[in-house]
């Protein structure tokens, strides 16, 4: 190795360093990593009741939310309910020259609200929306089988989001007790 080499060796590892530094000093914390309120912000997820949703596509979004937020089970002595509706839109994006459509654009729009059982105070209100689109197939199984499939992933997308949003709400410390930042 030459001398140049070990150089740029020693500066890489000292820029390196120097991020992690500043990284570290502001207060930089991954959101799926390990920390302090990692814990605590678990604790508050497991006691969040999931309502029953209305529909298969809301059944869908309960069973994902419920795997997400409970992974324990039901909890026994839950703290907040989540309440949500969800909204299904179907949109044509492709029309063929004999006026069929070729593809549709599915968008689920969920509207929750996370309640203090207790107080009955809403503590979170938000909406979330996922929109895939599908093919629409000559084999009318195959498009079944496709608009079922962007189903289950525009849920998986809602519960995902949904979860997030809580998961942010009860890391900053809010508790029914206190209500959430206005957004800008």
């Amino acid at each position: 190795m030459s001398c140049s080499e070990g150089r740029r060796r020693l500066l890489r590892n000292g820029l390196a360093l120097g991020l992690a530094v500043v990284l570290a000093g502001c207060g930089f914390q991954p959101l799926y990593g390990r920390h302090d309120t990692d814990t605590a912000t678990s604790a508050y997820l497991a006691q969040v009741r999931v309502a029953p949703i209305a529909n298969r596509t809301g059944q869908m979004l309960y069973n994902k939310l419920r795997d997400r937020l409970n992974p324990g089970g039901k909890p026994a002595e839950p703290r907040y309910v989540l309440e949500i509706t969800v909204e299904e839109q179907g949109e044509d994006l492709l029309l063929e020259p004999n006026n069929t459509t070729s593809r549709t654009l599915l968008s689920l729009i969920a509207h929750y609200q996370l309640r203090d059982i207790e107080s009955g105070a809403t503590t979170l209100k938000g909406q979330s929306r996922a929109s895939i689109s599908y093919d629409i197939l000559s084999s009318q199984y195959a498009t079944i089988v496709s608009e079922q499939d962007v189903r289950d992933r525009a849920t998986k997308e809602l519960s995902d989001d949904i979860s997030t949003r809580l998961a942010l709400f009860f890391s900053k410390g809010q508790t029914a007790s206190e209500s959430p930042a206005p957004a800008p």
